[in-house]
Formats: C-alpha cells, structure tokens, sequence
C-alpha cells in the first residue's frame, strides 16, 4: 500500500515542483540591480513629480549603478522613446551624467526616465523610477459657451461673454458685469435679403464700444465699454493644432491682428475662412473665438451660437 500511494502521488509532487522551478527562474524588474539617485544640483533639478510652464527648463542629474551586469548604454527616455544616449567607459558598473531640456509649450503631462542597457542594447533596469512633469497652460480656454440672440421682452438671453472667466450674461444680470465683458452677439437684420428672411449672414460679435444696432436694441448706455477688436483669421489658422499654448496665439492671431480689425465682426458661419475669429481684448491680451455651432439664421430668440474661446493669461 505505501508502494502505490508513493506513486499516485509522485506525478503531482513533480510538476508542484517544476512549476515552483519556472516562478524562482523570473526575477521582477525591480531585482535587476539597477539604482538611479537624482541630484537636486540646482532649481531646475528633477527629483521628484513637478508641475511647469511652457518651455520652462528641466534638468537631470544623477547616478546610475549596476550591481549585477555591466552597463554599455544609459539612456534617457520622454513617454517611452529615447531622447539621448550616454555610452558609459571605463567602470561600468557605476555612471554620472546630466542633461538640461527645454520643456514643451504643449499643456499635458510628459513621463520621463533614465534607463540602463548592456552591450546588447537590452534593458537592464530604471531603478524602478519615473517622473511625471505637467506641463500646465499659459491661456484660458473655455469651452462649449451658448450665446443666444437677444430677446426683448423677458431679457434672460444670454448674448455677453466674458473672456476673462468664460461666463456668460444676460442684459438682466450683464449691468453688474459689464467690466468684464469682452463681446455681445447678436443678430444683424440688414443683412437680410428681400428674398428670405433667414439668411446667415447676420452672426455678429461685436464690441460694447460698436455703434451697432445691437446697442439700440437695450439701453446699455450706463454700462462698462471694453474696447475689443476683432477680424476674421484665415482658413490655414487651426484653432486646435496650431492655437496651443500663448505663444502660438501671440504669433498666429497677433500676427493677423496687424491691420483690418474692427469692433466687430459680421457674416460669421462654421465654414473654415468665417468659423475662426481673432481678437484683442481692451487689456492687450489676444485670443481667438471658434464657431463650433449655429442653430437658426434669423433674429429670433430661439437662434444661437456654440463657442470655443481661448486667450492668453
């Protein structure tokens, strides 16, 4: 009986013991020797999780050890891809390098590593660590506004926006807002055709300083009058690739604002060359306007607008 017990038993015992055999031969990254100690040199020094600006500088400065294969290779990755390569002479086992960047105007957060690797160019280890640097954005944006046409009789419509916080007002609660009102919208009626009475060429945004007949509509004579301008940008300007961090408005919208703007800006639609509207506000700070969205083409107060607005800081 101990005989046949000893050998129902053997089978299982045996692959309990080649399956314990396989788990002992895998080692799990963080026992590959590697260590990296970040110096903080100076105040652009990275040691830790940090938050910048637009093309603000980093720096690295560090130790790299090996403890059980020789390095031939230290590299330094940005969300996974190399960006520089140390080749490491002499003691192999031990390496001391630094690297200063310049970080990209781009808003979002950006991984960033140092990595060792033998002759072979394989991985042999990180030291277990990351960073994560947030790039934080130089301009406003805000996003999926409604400014509707202005209704004359219960005067909730909200036709004003403020491009300093993204709010929007009514006539009803815009007197106590009006100095940070950037620009009204409204629309234009002698733009209509005889032919039709829902024509879109009436979109308007315009200006408190405007001698629109927008300003006739309500008594806004007491009122705050920020003098914004505007004009219209080409085709070849993209609101979302292009307009991405202060700079690029600087350069994209204030380049255009030259010459040809004015306190307000008519015949706006969502067809690329009209849905793209640059602008200066009263305080010099530049921005730009998308028109993602109308509904209705006339002056009534169910028609309106959806907008994208970002300005710089």
């Amino acid at each position: 009986m101990k005989y046949r017990l000893l050998k129902y038993i053997t089978p299982s015992v045996l692959l309990i013991a080649a399956i314990a055999g396989c788990d002992k031969g895998v080692e799990p990254i963080t026992a590959y020797g590697v260590t990296v100690e970040y110096k903080n040199s100076n105040e652009f020094a990275i040691t830790a999780d940090k938050t910048v600006n637009p093309k603000d500088s980093i720096y690295f400065d560090f130790n790299i050890s090996s403890s059980k294969e020789e390095m031939t290779y230290v590299e330094i990755q940005k969300n996974g891809v190399r960006i520089d390569t140390f080749n490491v002479t002499g003691n192999k086992t031990i390496f001391s390098g630094s690297k200063g960047y310049r970080i990209d105007s781009i808003p979002g957060d950006y991984s960033y590593r140092i990595l060792a690797r033998n002759r072979n160019a394989t991985f042999l280890g990180d030291g277990g660590k990351s960073f994560k640097i947030t790039v934080k954005p130089d301009f406003d944006f805000w996003s999926y506004r409604i400014l509707q046409v202005p209704d004359s009789t219960a005067k909730t419509n909200k036709c004003y926006y403020s491009t300093k916080d993204g709010k929007i007002f009514s006539f009803t609660d815009g007197a106590a807002n009006a100095a940070g009102i950037d620009f009204g919208y409204y629309f234009d009626t002698s733009f209509m055709s005889t032919a039709s009475t829902t024509d879109d060429l009436g979109h308007t945004i315009y200006a408190l300083t405007a001698s629109q007949s927008q300003l006739n509509y309500y008594d806004i004579s007491s009122w705050t009058k920020n003098a914004t301008v505007f004009k219209k940008l080409p085709s070849s300007v993209n609101f979302v690739s292009q307009l991405t961090s202060a700079g690029a408005i600087q350069t994209l919208v204030g380049g255009n604002l030259t010459s040809g703007t004015a306190a307000f800006v008519n015949k706006i639609s969502t067809a690329a060359g009209n849905n793209v509207i640059g602008f200066k506000r009263a305080d010099g700070k530049l921005g730009a306007i998308l028109i993602r969205f109308i509904q209705g083409n006339s002056p009534s107060k169910t028609t309106q607008i959806e907008v994208d607005v970002k300005v710089q800081k």
